[in-house]
């Protein structure tokens, strides 16, 4: 176990400086024996600038309630609890010749003055492990990661790190540190950080988050007055987390994308709105004499009220640049009209990954009218629409992009009813999370627990054509790991329930399965 990470002793020898430079004059009475520390919390946060649809969130406004916060307390840590480097428009773009991959992201919380992150499964999104490895290395902000490990190429694993003025410095699994207020009241803090299991390359693994946190908690205990968690776990893990460490005051979790603050005995389990709509404030208060800490929260709006913190705001507007410039490149152009909506379209997390939500239904719709094989349904899993946002008005080429970041290609299936059946059932399950199902050309009989494809019921021994995006053949889709497939020249597949698999050339520009987001554009365009 690390009771220090380097990463962590630079981090504190900067933020002890601070505070000795800040700090008023000691009070004539002496150590109190109380201390507060406060938290700045974001979790999942995929857009620098504020959301179009109602001009909440923004990095540059959570960069003004920071300083405020830290003019009248200096020790503010500010932290998110992960998913940030992928999935976002910006980061499908190309800068400099190179995906840009995060590279916004990392610049702009670096000049925010983030100071720790927990990894989200989003950090493993990208095939090559370089692009994360150059995150990592840009970033002037601590990682945490107790679960997670990096796989070598000789089945060995290593903790993840960064390269630092040619030093390679270990992301730690949990930091110690020594806080000091005014009146020279001190008290050490432990934290560790652990995230789900979702992201899988084969350069990642993983051990189960709740029994490593309470490994290292038990580690900490032993060095540390308070105990605090930073997580990316579904909320029911966070919970679980809790009740099985009573003593943890504070859980500040990700990974949900609505704000919601739940009690487990004393602690406190928060999550801020994802794209800093909204951000957690926790002061955490320390008696030293009592040995008794107390979390208070305050959930802080991010909207037009907060001026942008101009430094911030300059690298936001850097980038800005850099993506309409790019969008133009790639053949979208950002403020041109696909359509007029007639209703609003709700394109939030607790609606498509929750049911048959219009907008699947209106992608699936698309999907099928692209289509060269005559299938007779299209899937399309639901973490494929990242805008979480209410979209209304005209529908700009933006938003298409907005809503399907990843873009990627669509493949037209042969595939056995046994399997198809298995698809569905597993999607139906996966409600909740991203690999939750939106189809068309399929019902769902509750009454009689049986999948219809056209008006027909299910059959296992036919085979079906289904149009689907190319990311679900990956088998990496949650609880889909049986349609990973391989492909020889003839489309044959080495799935032995999948028949043939018929891709669009790439060099077709014509061809719109090429790109899920310009079959979209297609379909909606009068």
């Amino acid at each position: 176990m690390r009771a220090f990470s380097a990463i962590a002793i630079f981090f504190f020898t900067l933020l002890f400086a601070a505070c000795d430079t800040a700090r008023p004059a000691a009070k004539s009475g002496g150590d109190d024996g109380l201390i507060e520390v406060v938290f700045l919390q974001m979790n999942d946060v995929y857009e620098i600038s504020p959301m179009p649809s109602d001009n909440s969130g923004g990095l540059a406004r959570v960069a003004t309630v920071r300083k405020e916060l830290l003019a009248k307390n200096p020790n503010v840590i500010t932290v998110l609890a992960g998913d940030f480097i992928s999935p976002s428009v910006i980061g499908t773009l190309k800068y400099d010749g190179k995906r840009i991959r995060g590279k916004h992201m990392v610049e702009t919380l670096n000049t925010l003055g983030l100071d720790w992150v927990v990894f989200g499964n989003h950090e493993f999104d990208y095939d090559d492990q370089a692009d994360l490895q150059a995150r990592l290395d840009e970033s002037k902000f601590s990682w945490l990661g107790a679960n997670v490990r990096m796989k070598n190429a000789d089945g060995s694993q290593s903790t993840f790190y960064k390269n630092v003025d040619g030093n390679k410095l270990n992301c730690a699994d949990n930091v110690v540190y020594t806080l000091r207020d005014a009146d020279g009241t001190t008290f050490n803090l432990g934290m560790f950080g652990v995230l789900i299991g979702t992201g899988r390359k084969p350069w990642v693994t993983y051990t189960d988050p709740v029994s490593t946190a309470t490994l290292h908690y038990n580690d900490l205990k032993t060095r540390a007055d308070v105990v605090v968690g930073l997580t990316h776990l579904d909320v029911a893990d966070d919970l679980r987390l809790a009740s099985m460490l009573p003593a943890v005051p504070l859980i500040m979790g990700g990974h949900d994308h609505t704000n919601m603050l739940r009690r487990s005995g004393n602690t406190v389990v928060a999550k801020a709105d994802a794209n800093a709509r909204t951000v957690y404030i926790h002061t955490l208060r320390y008696n030293t004499r009592t040995k008794k800490a107390t979390v208070t929260s305050q959930l802080r709006t991010i909207d037009g009220s907060i001026a942008d913190e101009p430094a911030t705001a300059a690298v936001v507007a850097k980038w800005e640049k850099i993506k309409n410039e790019s969008l133009a490149s790639s053949g979208f152009d950002p403020n041109k009209k696909v359509t007029e909506l007639k209703q609003p379209l709700d394109c939030r997390e607790v609606i498509v990954r929750m049911q048959q939500a219009p907008a699947g239904q209106m992608i699936t719709a698309a999907m099928l009218s692209v289509a060269r094989t005559q299938p007779v349904c299209a899937l399309l899993n639901g973490g494929s629409i990242r805008v979480d946002d209410v979209l209304s008005g005209t529908l700009t080429e933006l938003d298409i992009v907005r809503m399907l970041p990843f873009g990627g290609g669509l493949s037209e299936v042969e595939m056995k009813g046994s399997l198809l059946r298995k698809t569905l059932d597993a999607g139906w399950s996966n409600q909740g999370n991203g690999g939750y199902l939106h189809w068309a050309g399929v019902k769902k009989d509750e009454a009689k627990k049986q999948w219809l494809v056209g008006d027909k019921i299910l059959d296992d021994t036919m085979v079906y054509r289904v149009i689907l995006p190319d990311f679900l053949l990956t088998g990496n889709e949650q609880n889909m790991a049986f349609l990973k497939t391989a492909i020889d020249a003839d489309g044959k597949s080495s799935n032995p329930e999948i028949m043939k698999v018929v891709k669009p050339n790439p060099n077709d520009k014509s061809d719109l399965r090429n790109d899920i987001r310009l079959a979209l554009i297609d379909y909606l365009r009068p």
